[in-house]
């Protein structure tokens, strides 16, 4: 009797309304036609009868609770099953990802959509991949998908070992996986925001004629944004011009629909992570069973011991008539009602359910309200059909939608005028507001670009003349240097000439040191010009040269001159020397943090500090199956 418990044990509480039960049939016979003392006398056999029900009555209802009680006296162990339902999470990791078309960025908003999905999926095996330039694996297939919604926040475009993107790479990637687990069917959802037409054929061939379906929720817009680095800066091409990251939103829809899946593009709701959702639960209801290695352990309920003695009373029923009747109303209740539910659906219904299931172009055909058949169009991505559907209605919501639509075409003028008389009518309108911004920081950004081009092309076209210019003005300060040259020796010739002839011999050493000098300052300016027409020899040069054609002076002008030569030398070296210090000191300055982090305790710490961050080990691993793999052979993309 120590295993004896009550399964549910909240039946024990209607033992409590019998006493009411008696009680009120109690006062009901004193309330008869007949004092109960005298009715005793005159039909004594009617008072028993009525006692000897009251205590069967009591006791079949104290019988039938304990029996709903559950009264358990064992256990037993059941198998347990689950689904082989499998999913492959692949997000995209290029730098395009910075891009900032959808507030806050690209990144961030797939995070959180990230996230988002991770938590409605609690039954079946999930894993994570991740790609750029090549593809990662993040998590094997498990079962525990917070341990992956852990990793999301850590994965970013700067921890990739190759900078590119290759979606085709994640999908063969993530098929290897469910291959190697034994599934016979799975999902993909590909969380990305642009495919190209390569990368395009090369998915349709992995994954045609295979069990193996793909969803893509796009993270972007036709439009598309600069991308803002980490560090603020904006991503440039080769060229110089400001990089533009478009999404093709065509080529992820059309790989989607071709390859049995679903396509969704980023919403401000849950209403892109519900349609994702809905549609691998719709198809998981086929999805195999299979025996779990842990059993179940439950309580035998042992209140069916019971029910002969609660049917026992019963037995009366069965007087003529009376079995009959009940019979007769059990059979009318178990005859099936035809279902007329389809005829009574109209146009608008039905669509709904197609708009609720993501096939938005069955829904934009059937649907009746025009502005349901906007954002059915809109959906679907037929913005042209959805700009003429909205743009005969003036109710705000079908105005934000054509603004929409209008934005996704590329117009962006009418585009912000529909926004800003939205807000003219309901300054609250925070999409309004959000969109409004957006389309003008893109103007703002094309026209920016626009104008480099133009300044491109126009410094492409006065290059040549500027190379020419250059050359003449380099021809004529060559000869103006040779001139100059020229006219110095002659005149340093026909001075030395007429100090030898007219002085004497002791003044000779003089004149050939005054003659050195000469040549060494027409040597100075012949370099000097040469330097001017070349514009190649730096300023620093032409002083090394002056110093040691000085020194050199200094050094031939005699025995006695020669110390004070060398201690005249000396002083401005040591001058030179004070201003290399004085320019050295804050260079010193900067280098003491280094000197600092050169410490071997804080290099003990900063390794720690790096083992404890997650993204560090993420990277790591991935650096790992990058040295496995090699480096990726198709790199056409670079962003």
């Amino acid at each position: 009797m120590s295993n004896f418990t009550f399964i549910y044990p909240a039946w024990l509480l209607a033992l409590f309304a019998l006493p009411v039960i008696l009680i009120l049939s109690r006062r009901n016979q004193k309330q008869g036609l007949l004092a109960p003392h005298i009715a005793q006398y005159l039909d004594p056999a009617k008072t028993t009868n009525s006692r000897s029900k009251l205590s069967l009555f009591s006791v079949w209802w104290i019988i039938t609770i304990i029996a709903l009680a559950g009264p358990s006296f064992s256990t037993s162990e059941r198998p347990s099953f689950e689904k082989t339902q499998a999913r492959v999470l692949i997000m995209d990791m290029s730098m395009s990802m910075y891009a900032t078309d959808v507030k806050p960025n690209r990144l961030t908003q797939a995070r959180y959509k990230a996230l988002d999905l991770l938590s409605q999926w609690r039954e079946g095996v999930t894993g994570m991949v991740a790609y750029a330039g090549d593809a990662y694996t993040i998590s094997p297939l498990t079962t525990d998908s917070a341990t992956i919604a852990n990793l999301v926040p850590n994965l970013s475009p700067d921890i990739m070992p190759y900078q590119g993107a290759d979606a085709a790479k994640a999908v063969e990637r993530s098929i290897e996986m469910l291959q190697r687990a034994n599934v016979s069917q799975g999902d993909l959802v590909l969380i990305a925001d642009d495919i190209d037409d390569n990368e395009k054929g090369a998915i349709n061939d992995l994954l045609s004629g295979t069990p193996w379906r793909l969803s893509i929720l796009a993270v972007g817009s036709r439009a598309g944004s600069p991308i803002t680095m980490s560090n603020g800066s904006m991503l440039t091409q080769d060229s110089g011009q400001t990089v533009i990251a478009k999404s093709d939103i065509d080529n992820m829809r059309s790989i989607s629909q071709s390859n049995q899946g679903v396509f969704a593009l980023v919403q401000a709701d849950n209403s892109d992570i519900e349609t994702i959702t809905r549609f691998i639960e719709s198809h998981s209801l086929t999805a195999e069973v299979e025996k779990t290695t842990q059993g179940v352990t439950s309580r035998v309920n042992h209140g069916f011991w019971l029910l002969p003695l609660i049917l026992f009373p019963a037995l009366g029923l069965f007087r003529p008539g009376v079995i009959w009747s009940f019979l007769g109303f059990a059979l009318l209740a178990a005859q099936p009602n035809p279902a007329f539910a389809s005829p009574w659906f109209t146009d608008d219904q039905i669509a709904h359910q197609y708009y609720e299931q993501g096939d938005f172009e069955q829904a934009a055909k059937l649907f009746t309200d025009p502005e349901w058949k906007g954002v059915a169009q809109y959906q679907a991505g037929q913005y042209q059909e959805a700009e003429n559907t909205l743009s005969a209605l003036d109710t705000e919501r079908a105005r934000y939608n054509h603004a929409n639509a209008l934005a996704q075409q590329g117009k962006f003028e009418p585009a912000i005028d529909e926004y800003k008389r939205i807000l003219e009518n309901n300054p609250d309108h925070a999409f309004a507001k959000s969109n409004l911004e957006i389309l003008e920081q893109q103007q703002q950004q094309q026209q920016q670009q626009q104008q480099q081009q133009q300044q491109q092309q126009d410094g492409d076209r006065n290059q040549p003349q500027d190379q020419a210019n250059q050359q003449g003005q380099q021809g004529q300060q060559g000869q103006q240097g040779q001139q100059g040259q020229q006219g110095q020796q002659g005149e340093n010739d026909q001075s030395q000439d007429s100090s030898s002839s007219s002085q004497g011999q002791p003044q000779q050493s003089a004149s050939d040191s005054s003659g050195e000098r000469s040549r060494q300052s027409a040597n100075q300016s012949q370099q000097q010009n040469d330097n001017s027409g070349d514009g190649q020899t730096s300023s620093s040069e032409q002083e090394l040269s002056q110093a040691s054609g000085s020194n050199a002076s200094q050094t031939q002008a005699g025995e006695g001159d020669e110390k004070q030569g060398s201690t005249a030398s000396a002083t401005p070296t040591s001058a030179q020397q004070q201003e290399s210090d004085s320019e050295g000191s804050p260079q010193m300055a900067h280098a003491q943090p280094s000197e600092a982090s050169q410490d071997p305790d804080r290099k003990k710490l900063e390794r720690v500090e790096s083992v404890r961050d997650p993204s560090r080990l993420l990277r790591a691993q991935m650096m790992l199956q990058a040295q496995e793999q090699g480096a990726p052979k198709n790199q056409s993309k670079k962003w």
